[in-house]
């Protein structure tokens, strides 16, 4: 086979499908994509949201939730915890219809279908302001985590205490404005450290302790833009170069700025693994086109992932996964194409929101469904012979072999991960939401000069120009570490951090 050239039917460039991925969709009988991977990815990531929460009531019970599903939404929304329990009748389409197109019945089903509030592993304690969370206590506006106690705006952050504003982060405790980093304890506005302590402003450091503005040490202390001081010179800089004041802490980070644009932001890190490329591999073989994963085998274009094996176009979660083709957040599954939100599954197409379930062709909102399409139960042997005629009649008009279409995404656009990453030409603000907020300007300077009037108050960021709160546990979080408040609106920090964590594009 020979290197094929494409084009790519969303943004129009050339993309290549070398003999490697045409080999690939030969063994798993799709065709090649008609868009480039990263028109693949942006669609994929238009059905994730992470962290846009939104206060809604339950279609089940009536009960006030708070979702990641906005309340206007056509179809049924219940609690997760009611979802899991089957008390309702699952609907479905009586028949297909071979005179309309998959895609127009399917929707039919898209908007009819329960689906879940949000997406939890359970056991979340007093932390419902969470998503894609397990085993989470005191904990709010945390996400993709797990086991975490007493953390507030996180975004990958597992078994750890007492952080905020991190992302990437991993048995750390009191972190602060931390970016991949782990076994680390009362470090603040640092990234790519590990075992690091009582330290302020690192970059690749390890086991550094009481240093501040350090780049690339190990096993150090008392160290100042990589100087070596003595204890009591350390300390006299502590004082001079306070945190505890927003005047003084925005000089500092304009100096680290400055002083680190020598030193790479980010490490290319491929390690413990064969034949791979990309950006933080770790323990993979074979891999290509991969980001932010480990344990992967055979795999093309998987991001945010970890035990995919023999898989293209993924992202999110893998965990003992095999055989998926254009999925995204999929966990515990086998031999899926086209799939969205599916768990412990095997033998799935074009299923959406799934748990539970074996040889299902259109499906949404199903669990524990057997030889079904668009969530009617068939016989083994009509179910593989009404699949093998849609599939037939869906490749001959175009349908099959692309991710569902944008409009069966359970939420807009601009609430996804991918206007994380692609945003939008412009964001638009509410009517109702401008001149609402007070000036960032009337912040007391000083953290200790901060009193209990801060939290009730509605600030405007400067940054999105919308308006935020502060919470009091944010508050006295800030106080218990000395440093000043900050000006901007977690959303705001959110997308500053995000500017350091390895992505593909």
């Amino acid at each position: 086979m020979t290197t094929i050239t494409k084009k790519c039917r969303v943004c129009s460039g050339d993309f290549q499908i070398d003999d490697q991925d045409q080999a690939y969709y030969e063994k798993r009988n799709v065709p090649l994509p008609t868009l480039c991977p990263k028109d693949r990815l942006k669609r994929r990531l238009s059905f994730r949201n992470e962290r846009k929460l939104h206060k809604r009531i339950s279609d089940l019970s009536g009960e006030t939730i708070i979702s990641n599903v906005r309340p206007d939404v056509p179809y049924p929304v219940y609690h997760v915890d009611e979802w899991h329990s089957q008390d309702f009748e699952t609907p479905y389409l009586e028949s297909y219809d071979f005179d309309r197109s998959f895609f127009d019945q399917l929707y039919d089903l898209w908007k009819i279908a329960p689906r879940m509030h949000k997406a939890s592993a359970g056991n979340e304690e007093n932390s419902e302001y969470s998503n894609h969370c397990g085993f989470c206590r005191n904990c709010y506006f945390i996400f993709n985590s797990e086991d975490d106690e007493d953390c507030m705006y996180c975004r990958f952050a597992d078994k750890c205490t007492d952080c905020v504003d991190c992302t990437n982060i991993l048995h750390s405790e009191l972190c602060y404005e931390c970016v991949n980093v782990k076994n680390c304890y009362n470090v603040k506005f640092s990234d790519d450290c590990d075992n690091c302590t009582d330290s302020i402003f690192l970059r690749n450091c390890r086991g550094v302790k009481n240093s501040m503005f350090c780049y690339g040490l190990e096993r150090k202390e008392y160290c100042f833009f990589n100087q070596q001081l003595t204890r009591e010179e350390y300390e006299q800089k502590l004082k001079e170069y306070r945190v505890d004041s927003n005047g003084v802490l925005e000089h500092l980070k304009k100096s680290w700025d400055e002083w680190s644009k020598e030193w790479p932001r980010i490490r290319h890190i491929i390690l413990n693994s064969e034949n791979c490329t990309g950006d933080s591999i770790y323990n993979s073989r074979n891999a290509f086109d991969a980001c932010n994963v480990t344990e992967l085998q055979d795999c093309r274009y998987i991001l945010n992932s970890r035990d995919v094996k023999d898989s293209y176009d993924f992202y999110a979660y893998g965990m003992e996964t095999e055989l998926c083709v254009d999925c995204v957040t999929i966990a515990h599954c086998y031999d899926l194409k086209y799939c969205n939100y599916c768990m412990r599954s095997s033998f799935l197409q074009y299923c959406d929101n799934c748990w539970g379930c074996e040889n299902c062709f259109g499906c949404i909102g199903l669990k524990d469904g057997k030889f079904c399409i668009f969530n009617k139960p068939y016989s083994e042997q009509e179910y593989f012979e009404l699949v093998d005629r849609i599939v037939e009649c869906m490749r001959e008009n175009g349908e099959y072999g692309e991710f569902f279409p944008q409009k069966f995404s359970m939420f807009p656009y601009e609430d996804t991960l991918a206007n994380d990453y692609f945003p939008l030409a412009s964001s638009s603000v509410l009517a109702d939401e401008i001149g609402v907020g007070e000036s960032v300007e009337i912040i007391p300077d000083l953290i200790s000069e901060v009193g209990a009037d801060l939290e009730s108050k509605v600030y405007m960021c400067p940054v999105q120009g919308r308006p935020f709160r502060f919470q009091k546990r944010e508050l006295d979080f800030y106080k218990k570490i000395g440093v000043a408040v900050p000006r901007m609106s977690f959303e705001a920090r959110y997308l500053k951090r995000n500017e350091l964590v390895p992505f593909i594009y």
